[in-house]
């Protein structure tokens, strides 16, 4: 579980007028003789959910007594918020979000207490997908035009293609491609086809997700189409990943939806997970080459020092002035990451830091997700020691391991291509509980 966001105060809201705890709670039942036994657990739900900013949720507290009773306690408990900047207790156990991160909330009667932990993201945008024919060449499949409204940013078009398996699907994948993820992943890598083939033959549907080509030529710099900031404009891919979820997988609770992209398709994938909520529902998520600016800071101001990376190769965090301008700049009214990386100031680190993956209000706990990372041993880029960045952030279940013999774009030799389907199809599933 992720360690909860604190402030200096823990906010704290006593129902019914009192201002501290009262002893033990006991209940009475016709149906028992007599008095009950001492309260001994507080339960508290919805258990650890997923609010967007500005929007509210009452939670509810049952008292479990010793010997089994149970009874609602909701308008009897202490309520208390270990964020109120994240979570603010608005009532006797109603909470706002207010702020991106996360929060313990609390429900206390004497000695015995029951939490929930409240997880604050950036809200998702609207979709609408109409049929559209698929472009020739590459795997069989059914096309989709979809149109996407998110806050504060330019409406936008996503492009998704959907390979069905031979049978009932066992579960669900979303492939995205490198770069502003303007083509195929069946076309944008040498042995791209061989991972899609890979993971639908054992049974999973294939969708690949594109801003650009084949479908269209008129948006170039794909989903960091600016103005608004990277973390503004992931709502893009964050979007149609749940369109995919919802109209393709079908919400499927009882079959895994899962997702994999390299380098700043991995970044995508990032966003998607620490700022709009989708750890909610992808059950395994595997990031190749990246996110390959996680900390942007870093990644702009190119200050940082080289250090060894996770395959032995002593490399950087800066993506490069030809990065910076091809795949950050878009995201922004002017060239502020180029600037930046030109003259190392830091007047658009404030900006920079709210844009990253690992962002001071990151979410860095995913009960649902399993998370792992595939870097290449011949990438010499900033990808590795960028991705390792969210890798040590991350609070809950995660792996992380290089490929011999595969370079940054990890899909364009065999051995990588084979491994990405390999770990796919091997880890691909629901996630229990410790």
């Amino acid at each position: 579980m992720a360690k909860p966001q604190t402030s200096a105060k823990t906010e704290i809201l006593a129902a019914k007028g009192r201002t501290s705890p009262s002893p033990p709670l006991q209940s009475t039942n016709p149906s028992s003789e007599g008095k009950l036994s001492g309260l001994v657990l507080i339960s508290v739900t919805p258990a650890n959910p997923t609010l967007t900013l500005g929007s509210q949720k009452q939670f509810a507290a049952t008292g479990i007594w010793g010997n089994g009773a149970q009874a609602d306690i909701t308008d009897t408990v202490v309520w208390s918020s270990s964020g109120p900047t994240q979570a603010q207790l608005t009532s006797a156990g109603q909470v706002k979000a207010t702020a991106g991160g996360t929060a313990t909330i609390t429900a206390s009667y004497g000695s015995v207490s029951g939490s929930s932990v409240v997880t604050v993201t950036d809200p998702l945008g609207t979709a609408i997908g109409t049929s559209v024919h698929c472009p020739p060449g590459g795997l069989t499949g059914v096309c989709y035009a979809v149109s996407i409204s998110c806050p504060n940013v330019n409406d936008f078009t996503g492009y998704v293609k959907v390979t069905y398996p031979t049978g009932t699907p066992v579960g669900s994948v979303v492939f995205s491609s490198g770069g502003n993820g303007t083509g195929l992943y069946e076309k944008d890598y040498t042995y791209g086809t061989t991972v899609l083939d890979t993971v639908s033959q054992a049974g999973l549907t294939v969708a690949q997700t594109t801003w650009d080509h084949p479908f269209t030529m008129s948006q170039p710099h794909g989903w960091e189409t600016g103005p608004g900031g990277v973390r503004a404009l992931a709502c893009r891919y964050a979007t149609l990943a749940q369109w995919i979820y919802t109209n393709i997988h079908q919400a499927n609770t009882g079959a895994p939806f899962c997702a994999t992209g390299n380098s700043a398709g991995a970044e995508e994938i990032g966003q998607a997970m620490t700022h709009y909520g989708l750890g909610s529902i992808f059950a395994m998520v595997e990031p190749t080459s990246g996110p390959s600016f996680s900390q942007q800071v870093w990644a702009c101001d190119g200050t940082q020092p080289d250090v060894v990376n996770p395959c032995g190769n002593l490399s950087g965090y800066g993506v490069g002035l030809s990065g910076t301008e091809q795949f950050i700049d878009p995201a922004y009214s002017k060239p502020i990451c180029s600037e930046t990386y030109k003259t190392h100031e830091t007047t658009f680190d404030a900006i920079f830091l709210h844009d990253s993956v690992v962002s001071t209000d990151a979410a860095l706990s995913y009960p649902n997700t399993f998370v792992n990372f595939r870097f290449g041993d011949l990438d010499m880029g900033a990808g590795p020691n960028q991705g390792t960045t969210w890798e040590s952030a991350i609070t809950s279940a995660k792996g992380s391991s290089c490929i011999a013999g595969a370079a940054h774009s990890i899909p364009n030799s065999l051995i990588g291509a084979q491994t990405i389907g390999s770990d796919v199809v091997a880890l691909c599933q629901l996630q229990t509980a410790p």
